[in-house]
């Protein structure tokens, strides 16, 4: 695997569904290579490498309705704490474009083929459920590949 920890985490950060109220959905990620940048070194590896990444996604909601997108991430490699790498993410498919932010930590001792488990939230910048907030998980789980599931929230 060529990813960094940046273009790992990148990766996750992606992706969202066809938006529908309090609904579910799950989504599969295909992503194109990761272009890193920068970085410090340190004894726990490398501190600050940034990336970023392009992809494809499909997600389907629980109601059955599948959307095809795209997606664009870049990340940050994180000094020890809660996460190990932070996420910024926009994605657009037919009905909308949505922000994204994920914080993501490797499962595994950190390295280039080892997966990365990430948690999210979202929010719809335009279409029909514009500023409507989810969250969401993701699984990247190799250089190309990376899946989640989500959820939209209706404020009450």
């Amino acid at each position: 695997m060529r990813k960094s920890a940046i273009g790992a985490a990148i990766a996750a950060s992606v992706t969202l569904s066809t938006p529908a109220m309090a609904q579910n959905f799950t989504y599969d990620v295909t992503w194109g290579p990761v272009e890193s940048y920068g970085g410090l070194s340190s004894p726990d590896g490398p501190q600050y490498r940034g990336g970023a990444v392009k992809g494809t996604y499909v997600s389907t909601d629980s109601d059955g309705t599948v959307a095809n997108g795209t997606v664009r991430c870049v990340g940050t490699r994180q000094p020890p704490g809660i996460f190990a790498i932070h996420l910024a993410c926009t994605s657009q498919d037919q009905q909308g474009t949505y922000s994204v932010a994920y914080g993501c930590n490797w499962l595994g001792e950190p390295g280039p083929e080892t997966p990365l488990g990430c948690v999210g939230a979202l929010e719809a910048t335009d279409g029909e459920l514009k500023g409507t907030r989810g969250s969401l998980t993701m699984y990247w789980y190799s250089n190309e590949k990376a899946v989640g599931t989500g959820q939209w929230y209706t404020a009450q």
